[in-house]
């Protein structure tokens, strides 16, 4: 038996891409639960091609797209001539399949100081078309023997064809957690159903609709302003985002540019009723060295739709590790004894310069400079209020980046200028998550 013998596509571009070109066949390898009308959708258009340089193209591509959406763990595109006339062309598809069941079970310690047991069960292409459907139960230790559990599930479903970028998102999950900033424990019941599309490589739009009934129980050492917020309450909104993003990480971007506009409309049916905007801008570029500079702004604006107040749930926050370094989590704002009550507006913008150490894809160094203001009270010059507010604070610190999936700072933190009732951290803080400033 002879052994063939392939090539990698490089070797072959630049040589015979105007070949002319016939797709006699295609097909796969290693296939056991998808489904054929699956993988049918995801191939047709190979056989459009016309010259050998689009098939090479082409078949690159789809390989790729059968592992981005999740139908294929992994996969490689063989090209293989037909016997007795050499313009025609078989594409083999050697692929692996995800595993159908994954259980896992992990430990950690949050940004909060909680100790998370995380049990998570997974199921993967459930009807054979890249379904999947994700089950998880968080536990959390807190502080004085608190403990708070979270629980969700999520099915996934993509839309299947050529190159296309789209999904079904459905979420049900339980939380329940304590909000330190405003001495509260709130329990959260909700049902979110998410369409996700890209537009292009760099454009993605988000549309959702959210079902969410709270419970909001403020602690006995809470204030008369936080225990008026008591009780149940149900939320109907429609969120909608558009985000352009030309970065090269998502956690800690050397280069590129993010954009994204969010709005949230609530009150169709339920308790809350307000119009919320977010603008979240974000860019880097590389300096000499290795080194780069980062910068970015967030500003949200809410408004109420009714004659009733802005729960405290859904307010605006600042402070913390994560976003206005160097004072307490969600302390901006105004403030009821040592209870912080949010806010309408808020804005917050950050400039780093980073450098990496050993080994240089994980470990930073960085200097950094972060301001930030919210508006407790309606204002009518929104911006004034927002200058005459603004807290501001500088540090340095080193920053660790695993794989892009999670980002840990210590940093020693100088706050510059605050308001007597602020909540100041002096000295070395400590964020882990992946939503920074």
């Amino acid at each position: 038996m002879v052994k063939k013998l392939y090539r990698r596509a490089e070797v072959l571009y630049g040589k015979c891409e105007d070949a002319p070109t016939v797709v006699e066949a295609v097909q796969f390898h290693g296939i056991k639960r998808t489904k054929n009308d699956a993988l049918v959708k995801e191939i047709a258009y190979l056989y459009k091609c016309a010259d050998f340089g689009s098939l090479l193209h082409n078949a690159n591509l789809a390989a790729k797209h059968l592992m981005e959406i999740g139908l294929m763990e992994h996969a490689t595109a063989l090209i293989d001539v037909c016997k007795g006339n050499p313009h025609s062309y078989v594409v083999n598809f050697v692929v692996r399949e995800p595993r159908s069941f994954t259980i896992g079970a992990k430990a950690g310690v949050s940004t909060y100081g909680e100790a998370d047991g995380i049990l998570n069960v997974t199921k993967r292409s459930v009807f054979g078309r890249g379904e999947n459907c994700n089950t998880s139960y968080t536990y959390t230790v807190k502080a004085r023997l608190k403990n708070f559990y979270r629980y969700s599930k999520l099915k996934f479903f993509p839309f299947l064809g050529w190159q296309k970028y789209a999904s079904l998102n459905l979420s049900i999950f339980r939380n329940f957690f304590l909000s330190p900033w405003n001495v509260s424990e709130t329990a959260e019941n909700g049902i979110v159903l998410q369409y996700n599309g890209l537009i292009n490589p760099s454009l993605l739009h988000t549309s959702s609709f959210n079902v969410i009934w709270r419970k909001f129980m403020p602690l006995k050492d809470a204030v008369f302003s936080v225990r008026e917020f008591a009780g149940h309450s149900l939320k109907f909104s429609i969120e909608n985002s558009l985000a352009y993003d030309t970065r090269d990480y998502r956690l800690l971007p050397s280069a590129g540019v993010y954009c994204r506009l969010t709005q949230e409309l609530a009150g169709l049916l339920g308790d809350a009723s307000f119009a919320k905007q977010t603008v979240d801008l974000q860019f880097a570029n590389p300096l000499r060295f290795g080194a780069f500079v980062g910068g970015s702004l967030q500003a949200s604006l809410i408004s109420s739709l009714s004659n009733q107040p802005i729960h405290l749930l859904d307010r605006l926050y600042l402070g913390g590790p994560l976003n206005l370094r160097g004072f307490s989590w969600n302390s901006m704002g105004a403030k009821a004894g040592t209870s912080s009550l949010g806010g309408f507006a808020s804005c917050a913008a950050a400039l780093h310069i980073y450098m990496p150490l050993i080994p240089a894809d994980l470990l930073f160094a960085h200097c950094f400079m972060v301001g930030g203001s919210v508006i407790p009270s309606k204002s009518p010059n929104v911006f004034e209020a927002l200058v005459s507010e603004r807290r501001v604070s500088a540090g340095i610190g080193v920053t660790f980046v695993f794989r892009d999936m999670v980002r840990l700072e210590l940093n020693y933190v100088w706050p510059l200028r605050s308001h007597t009732s602020d909540s100041c951290n002096f000295g070395f803080q400590f964020g882990a998550g992946i939503n920074f400033l």
